[in-house]
């Protein structure tokens, strides 16, 4: 009876585990449709000192590409985009503190098999150019990040877009890093 009972709690345990795997909608890949990213255009210097707007991205293309190159594609595998999700990473320093995480809504629409060109769109808020650790760069904060001794912060921004096809499927676009370096020239 003992060994029944233990191998009922491993079973429900392997179950449990099982159903976890993986399977978040943010990760979903069920649509017909594959989506890249590229940014055509961008400004990678930004003195924190002068911005006094959102960053932006000046041109980039969101492309829908049959998963199967044989599949006839049709207006319902056309993807709603509606979430972006940028996440920040150092590269100067993978050890030393990124700027916050940031999502918000904004609506694309990418035909099938066909692009979405954007201009201008907003990539990070100016906001949080204000919190740490972008704000060690200002004057009125040193202008020096204390982790790097460094008057400059190069870091990254990942950006994925998620959205459903006209069908109903999760898709996101593949992530796609924007490099920039953030200084100060009121120094």
């Amino acid at each position: 009876m003992k060994r029944f009972l233990q191998f009922c709690v491993v079973l429900a345990l392997a179950v449990v585990v099982g159903s976890c795997g993986g399977n978040s909608t943010l990760d979903n890949t069920e649509a017909a449709v594959f989506l890249t990213v590229e940014v055509d255009e961008n400004v990678p210097d930004i003195d924190l000192c002068a911005q006094n707007f959102d960053l932006t991205v000046g041109k980039m293309t969101i492309n829908s590409s049959a998963k199967n190159t044989e599949a006839n594609l049709t207006s319902s595998q056309d993807v709603n985009l509606t979430r972006w999700v940028i996440t920040p990473y150092r590269t100067d320093d993978a050890s030393a503190t990124p700027s916050p995480d940031w999502s918000y809504d904004q609506a694309v629409y990418v035909p099938a098999d066909g692009t979405a060109d954007l201009e201008n769109y907003r990539i990070y808020p100016l906001e949080l150019m204000r919190d740490i650790p972008l704000a060690y760069l200002l004057p009125e904060n040193g202008g020096f990040d204390p982790e790097t001794g460094n008057t400059n912060i190069r870091q990254s921004l990942q950006l994925q877009i998620f959205g459903t096809t006209i069908s109903g499927k999760n898709v996101a676009t593949e992530k796609v890093s924007i490099a920039y370096n953030f200084f100060c020239l009121a120094q």
